[in-house]
């Protein structure tokens, strides 16, 4: 339950990671009757949870106008086992929205993002992937399994599904993310004004990196950077004031990459090898066959070669 002075939930975006959820929080947020916070909240999840006040949330909504509803996201919800119950508990009556992508698409993305951000190895896709598929484990790169793990959205589902009750969960698929009546959908489920026009999507957020060269200096933030898997507690601060003095080297660095590394090379391929690509669909075969049925929709296109960022 909500603590004094700790607001209820009106609205949760819990992911899917890689899949969209960023672009859709934008065009929540964009909405005049909703504050979505413009920065992930991860109030919910391990290890923050436990070493959180629960008035941690109050800090968010802020700059909160009356009356709109008061929401936040974070992609790692929808995956880590924890949260689902937790937000129920503290908010029973939150609208959950979640948008998944096609699971091989989703891992390829998610793969070079972590490499990124200096939680994989600085290794081709084929050599990482094929790596991540036979099991093998570097203590150095404790979050490696995600890669696989956070696309079993059948699985994930469930817990949404059993603590909020189907009239409480709204999934997208990524596909349906440049449908204008996906947002009508979306505004009447949330229950605000249906004529609203979100903004134009924006293809360029959070777009991935696939040039090894590039990703090479890019991860390089991580050392000048806000590190979340060090952090153990949460306190909101907007992201350019959670530790103003690196963000500037930090901005540089992706500056740098805009503006000369992204004209020097070419993006590279997000193309996973054939065989490799057949290994990942037989990973997600079974999950995918659970999701279809908890949503009661046609999903045979997924599990096919990934293209795209």
């Amino acid at each position: 339950m909500t603590g004094a002075g700790d607001p209820a939930l009106d609205i949760v975006v819990v992911g899917a990671q890689r899949a969209g959820s960023s672009h859709l929080s934008a065009c929540l947020g964009d909405h005049p009757d909703i504050y979505l916070c413009p920065d992930e909240v991860p109030y919910f999840e391990d290890p923050f949870f436990a070493n959180t006040p629960r008035s941690a949330l109050a800090p968010v909504f802020a700059r909160a106008q009356a009356g709109q509803r008061l929401g936040i996201h974070r992609p790692e919800y929808l995956a880590r086992p924890e949260c689902a119950e937790r937000i129920h508990r503290h908010s029973p009556d939150a609208r959950i929205v979640m948008v998944l992508r096609d699971p091989v698409a989703r891992a390829v993305s998610a793969y070079f993002w972590y490499v990124q951000f200096g939680l994989l190895p600085l290794e081709a896709l084929d050599t990482g992937m094929e790596r991540l598929l036979s099991g093998a484990a570097d203590p150095a790169y404790p979050r490696a399994h995600e890669i696989i793990d956070f696309g079993m959205y059948g699985h994930q589902l469930r817990p949404y599904l059993d603590d909020f009750g189907p009239d409480q969960v709204l999934v997208v698929l990524a596909t349906e993310l440049d449908d204008p009546d996906t947002y009508v959908r979306l505004w009447r489920y949330l229950d605000v004004d249906p004529n609203h026009r979100p903004p134009p999507p924006d293809h360029r957020a959070n777009a991935g990196v696939y040039d090894l060269r590039r990703l090479g200096v890019l991860r390089s933030r991580r050392r000048l950077a806000w590190s979340w898997d060090r952090a153990t507690r949460y306190e909101y601060k907007a992201r350019r004031m959670r530790q103003p003095l690196r963000f500037l080297p930090n901005a540089a660095v992706v500056g740098f990459d805009r503006a000369v590394l992204s004209r020097v090379f070419r993006n590279g391929s997000a193309q996973l090898r054939p065989d490799l690509a057949e290994r990942l669909r037989a990973v997600y075969a079974t999950d995918i066959a659970l999701l279809s049925s908890l949503l009661d929709r046609d999903l045979s296109t997924w599990g096919h070669p990934p293209s795209g960022p």
